[in-house]
């Protein structure tokens, strides 16, 4: 049954090893600025390139 939806124990690794990231790394960060503005930029170019990279190869 895990074959067939195409989760298997690498998806179930990666989605542990993910939220354990998640939960420990904000522990062991010391104190932050906020972001300056053309850090906040980049994040939705980012998504922007990954989105139209996703569209384009899925075509």
């Amino acid at each position: 049954m895990a074959n067939e939806y195409g989760i298997g124990m690498g998806s179930i690794m990666a989605i542990v090893v993910f939220a354990m990231i998640l939960l420990f790394v904000p522990l062991m960060m010391g104190p932050v600025a906020p972001p300056s503005p053309p850090l906040i930029l980049v994040f939705p170019l980012v998504l922007l390139f990954v989105f139209l990279y996703l569209h384009f190869t899925c075509n």
